[in-house]
């Protein structure tokens, strides 16, 4: 009898108490997308333009948000992109260059024929917490086939400000500069594609 009545009570409480320790709450997700983008002015260019994915630190370009003190890299606690920042930037860009409409077609390297090709490499895509401010920086080379000769190249750079140290503004601000920068690197990559020797503009 005492023991049947001791191994009700182990059953009882095995269902209360748990050795394991409790699970983390899942990590906030952020899409990390081009938002409004204008149309740009200048010379309209008969031609496609591809976007390679680019390139660089896989700590930079994975689904972590990067917060950087000095040398020191960390990452934003339970956040995370909806995609790896690396193919995310590359949607980004192939949308931001079809919206602003200098080229006839933007598409993702490998996608369709393509007179001219963004190959790029991201050197910095993270906050800094010196200065409180996000900020990406890119060497971008602009491509013309045949042979995909290069044609042009820069390092461009974009910031935002972070407003505090909240997963909603580190998410924003990191947003911010990557869409400026996407924008600085269609507009470079229009305007040098536009003093192509052999580039055809076509009329507005």
């Amino acid at each position: 009898m005492s023991r049947a009545f001791i191994l009700v009570a182990m059953l009882g409480l095995s269902g209360c108490i748990s050795l394991l320790p409790n699970a983390p709450p899942p990590p906030r997700t952020f899409m990390l997308s081009a938002g409004d983008v204008a149309q740009a002015p200048g010379q309209a260019i008969d031609a496609v333009i591809a976007v390679a994915q680019p390139s660089g630190e896989r700590a930079l370009l994975g689904t972590d948000m990067v917060w950087s003190t000095g040398n020191e890299v960390a990452y934003v606690a339970q956040t995370q992109w909806s995609a790896h920042a690396d193919e995310a930037l590359q949607a980004m860009l192939v949308e931001t260059l079809s919206r602003q409409h200098r080229f006839r077609a933007a598409v993702r390297s490998g996608e369709a024929g393509a007179q001219y090709e963004v190959r790029w490499e991201i050197l910095n895509f993270q906050i800094d917490s010196a200065s409180m401010t996000a900020r990406l920086r890119a060497d971008v080379k602009l491509t013309q086939a045949p042979g995909r000769q290069v044609i042009a190249q820069e390092i461009i750079e974009a910031a935002a400000p972070v407003a505090d140290r909240s997963q909603t503004n580190a998410a924003a601000a990191l947003t911010q500069a990557a869409r400026e920068g996407a924008a600085r690197i269609a507009l470079f990559a229009a305007d040098r594609a536009s003093q192509a020797p052999t580039n055809a503009p076509r009329a507005q």
